[in-house]
């Protein structure tokens, strides 16, 4: 206790001083880490859009192929109805 104010600033400097270097040296692995996260981020909204995509082509594929099968039908029926007719 029995320190004077100078003495007291300088070693609030010095401690300052510690933690900033050591704030500094734990911010030099920061940056990979965030990179790492962003990548797996833009990685994954990637496949998310590609699955979506996906997904919505096949279910407009499947639609289609259901509505040809239906007018396939329709025209089959249609021929038949002109022979039942002749």
């Amino acid at each position: 206790m029995g320190q004077t104010d100078t003495e007291a600033i300088v070693q609030i400097e010095q401690t300052r001083r510690r933690l900033d270097s050591e704030l500094e040296e734990l911010a030099t692995y920061l940056p990979p880490t965030t990179a790492r996260v962003k990548r797996s981020a833009a990685i994954l909204a990637g496949a998310w859009a590609g699955v979506v995509l996906l997904a919505f082509v096949l279910r407009k594929r499947r639609r289609h192929a259901e509505t040809r099968r239906l007018r396939a039908i329709e025209e089959r029926l249609e021929r038949m109805e002109l022979r039942l007719r002749r």
